[in-house]
């Protein structure tokens, strides 16, 4: 029957009597329900009637959690797609007339690159292979292309990857190092 505890083995009854098994359980269920009644009386105070009032343990005042990034009195951002004097150079649009594609199951990239500024940069051209379903990263080539001010040069990276054209996208972008 489920629930009923077994009879002490013969090896148990030697050394001491049968009531003491059955006397454990009782006592340590008396022992843990004592226990629990006694943690649980250790809670916040409550009041015990209405006129007699217990301070809360904590008290937050509301407080805002959502404040300007920018101040109102910032100037202008200037424009960045230009050459500038020392200032920022956005090289976004330095790289144009790209192509990539694959030839066979060999991808390759072309591009031209013109540096539109007063001073001379190293540019690094990157292409990216990536799955379209899910824009992970399938394989990916840089290269650095050092440019004197107002100068354009082509660029080619050739056989950067082999594998099948369906499921995958070609990105490029340009960057300028040191800034």
């Amino acid at each position: 029957m489920p629930g009923r505890p077994r009879p002490a083995t013969s090896a148990s009854r030697a050394g001491s009597g049968s009531p003491r098994a059955y006397a454990v359980p009782p006592v340590v269920l008396g022992v843990s329900a004592s226990l629990v009644l006694a943690l649980s009386a250790c809670g916040q105070p409550t009041p015990q009637s209405p006129d007699d009032s217990v301070a809360p343990t904590v008290s937050v005042p509301v407080q805002p959690t959502i404040t300007r990034d920018t101040p109102d009195d910032l100037p202008a951002p200037t424009d960045t797609t230009g050459a500038s004097g020392g200032g920022l150079f956005d090289a976004s649009s330095s790289l144009s007339g790209t192509t990539c594609a694959p030839s066979g199951d060999s991808w390759s990239f072309s591009g031209t690159l013109k540096n539109s500024d007063t001073q001379e940069h190293t540019f690094t051209v990157a292409v990216f292979l990536v799955k379209t379903s899910d824009g992970s990263d399938v394989a990916s080539k840089e290269v650095d292309v050092k440019l004197a001010a107002g100068a354009t040069a082509p660029v080619t990276i050739a056989d950067f990857h082999t594998g099948p054209k369906a499921g995958v996208e070609c990105l490029s972008g340009v960057t300028v190092k040191g800034l």
